[in-house]
């Protein structure tokens, strides 16, 4: 009887952990099924054909972030392809058709100037209809990460859109680093700091103002001279023996004869 008992909860075990892995395959594939009726609905967009995709009609972005709540970036991936197997742009909320590169090379320059012009692929340039909009997909696909829907217990990721972000909101963090609103003890410090690195021992922080008087003078002014002055026709202070050379060459004649 004893041996009868511990063998019926070990079934129970094995049923309940059966359950349970019944029920997470169930509800995976819900999800799936839900991400790609979620495909589908990205797809259709934009709602209008003369769509802006820099000023997207409210509607649509909703959706588009919606969408994009479930999303990993395979799924993104999936929706750009179709997209583009439609002659469409990958970005979702673009009507545009994407570029149709006539070079029949794998390897194409990219549409950048300076140090950023390079080799790229063609089939990725194709996926879009203009660097804006790769851009803006950049961005989105940015946001998403690599893990499954049904890892992340049914939580939505919230998807902000590039034309979205203004300038203000970049800058917010930057608006309390202004130097005018900063403690004159703070100030002081930083003069101090700098006048160190050049050399400078002391920064007077003294405000006060010094009157400069400037003074007239008649008298001219004579021209500076050098500390020991030498004579003329001196090397190195050495006065050199002047020769007369007539007279050098009658006593090498006279000598010779």
């Amino acid at each position: 009887m004893a041996t009868e008992q511990p063998e019926s909860n070990r079934e129970d075990r094995i049923r309940s952990t059966a359950l349970r892995h019944a029920r997470d395959i169930e509800e995976r594939k819900k999800l799936q099924a839900r991400i790609a009726d979620l495909v589908v609905e990205a797809f259709d967009l934009p709602s209008r054909p003369d769509a802006d995709p820099a000023k997207p009609q409210p509607s649509d972005a909703s959706l588009f972030r919606h969408c994009l709540g479930l999303f990993q970036t395979s799924d993104f991936d999936d929706l750009v392809y179709e997209r583009n197997v439609d002659n469409r742009c990958g970005y979702a909320l673009c009507p545009r058709p994407n570029l149709k590169l006539t070079h029949g090379g794998q390897k194409v320059w990219n549409q950048k100037g300076g140090k950023d012009f390079k080799l790229v692929d063609k089939s990725e340039l194709e996926r879009w209809c203009s660097k804006a909009c790769q851009e803006r997909a950049a961005f989105v696909r940015a946001q998403l990460g690599t893990e499954p829907a049904w890892l992340r217990t049914g939580q939505t990721i919230d998807i902000r859109l590039l034309d979205e972000v203004d300038s203000e909101s970049l800058a917010d963090p930057f608006k309390g680093l202004s130097l005018a609103e900063a403690p004159d003890a703070e100030i002081a410090e930083r003069m101090q700091a700098l006048a160190l690195e050049r050399g400078e021992l002391k920064v007077n922080a003294d405000d006060s103002v010094v009157d400069l008087i400037e003074r007239n003078s008649d008298v001219i002014p004579s021209a500076p001279a050098l500390k020991g002055h030498q004579p003329q026709n001196t090397i190195e202070g050495h006065q050199a023996r002047k020769v007369r050379f007539e007279s050098a060459m009658k006593i090498n004649f006279s000598s010779s004869s």
